[in-house]
């Protein structure tokens, strides 16, 4: 039986990570970061995994030298394990790990404006997959070989998205607005600017709906305790996405697979990501037809809060019969398994 390693950073990574897991039904080592919210994710999904090294959110001197204890630690591990696949989303450390040692790398990768990780890890994959709607250039540009480049005309939240739709009926909507902030301890994101989503608050007060925020760091909780007190509420367990986001009338997210996730299920999303860059993924969706969108200040966040917000009903897409016509990445990291021997 094939032996598959994957390695997890993110809680989207931990979402697609078990979803791939569990499709593939192999033999396999999940190892993550130590970012208390993955790792409580993780636990939630009932996957098996071991927590290797820590993330950091601090300075990029913090942030090399997280990588080079996790390297080692990591290294130390996959000789031992010894797995014929590495399955990451752009893991820099675990992708550098499995180079060293040549084992085949399949990353997958939908956010080339990552640049940093990109070009940590696009050279040294054997495989990079991602979809069809961010142009094969980008992943080109960051150091991809033309062999390497394995596009899908999909998204990579249909792979979790896709299970739950078929195992649920549609839910009753409540007046409820979900925000998620921005990542802003993220390498490409350290110092650029304040946070449009948690802004729309006010916005979102005033007409009258219910308000959740999924803060990302404990500087996020502090203004938001002390700017709303009550008047909202702030989540801090790990969030069940799919079963919250069906039901919810808004979601708001200054990142972008909630806002998917929630387009997908046919719910109406709002990105807010700051950086000017184009988000190819969202803007595949919405031609499709998918409820999403991306604004780019306060003054568009709040008309198209308060747009939606007045009729939230209209805003809602019955999305069962479009997720059928988008590729799943996972049957496409099976055919890469499977046709390994003919490609090397």
């Amino acid at each position: 039986m094939m032996r598959i390693w994957f390695d997890v950073i993110t809680p989207k990574q931990a979402r697609l990570m078990t979803s791939i897991a569990n499709y593939l039904k192999a033999d396999y080592l999940m190892t993550c970061k130590g970012l208390s919210e993955t790792v409580r994710l993780l636990g939630k999904l009932g996957a098996s995994y071991l927590v290797i090294g820590r993330y950091s959110s601090r300075d990029l001197r913090d942030k090399l030298l997280a990588y080079a204890e996790r390297v080692s630690s990591l290294a130390e591990l996959a000789s031992q394990y010894d797995p014929d696949f590495l399955i990451s989303f752009s893991s820099p450390e675990a992708v550098r790990v499995a180079f060293g040692l040549s084992i085949k790398s399949i990353t997958l990768n939908d956010t080339p404006h990552a640049y940093h990780v990109a070009r940590l890890t696009f050279p040294l994959s054997w495989r990079v997959v991602y979809p069809r709607a961010v142009p094969d250039q980008e992943i080109l540009k960051l150091g991809a070989s033309r062999c390497s480049l394995v596009p899908y005309d999909g998204v990579d939240e249909v792979a979790w998205v896709k299970d739950f739709i078929t195992r649920h009926s549609p839910k009753e909507r409540e007046f409820v607005v979900f925000i998620r902030p921005e990542e802003t301890g993220a390498s490409y994101l350290l110092g650029k600017g304040d946070s449009i989503s948690l802004r729309l608050i006010d916005s979102i007060l005033e007409a009258g709906a219910k308000v959740l925020v999924k803060p990302r760091y404990e500087s996020q909780v502090e203004y938001l305790r002390r700017s709303y007190g009550n008047r909202i509420i702030i989540l801090h367990e790990p969030v069940d996405t799919l079963a919250l986001f069906s039901r919810v009338s808004l979601v708001v997210t200054g990142g972008g697979t909630m806002a998917r996730e929630s387009a997908l299920l046919g719910t109406p999303s709002i990105s807010t990501f700051p950086l000017k860059v184009r988000l190819h993924v969202n803007e595949y969706l919405a031609k499709r037809g998918f409820p999403i969108w991306r604004v780019y200040n306060l003054d568009e966040g709040r008309k198209l809060v308060s747009s939606i917000l007045r009729d939230p009903d209209r805003f809602v897409v019955d999305t069962r019969g479009m997720l059928e016509d988008l590729e799943d990445p996972r049957s496409v990291i099976r055919r890469l398994i499977d046709l390994a021997g003919e490609c090397s």
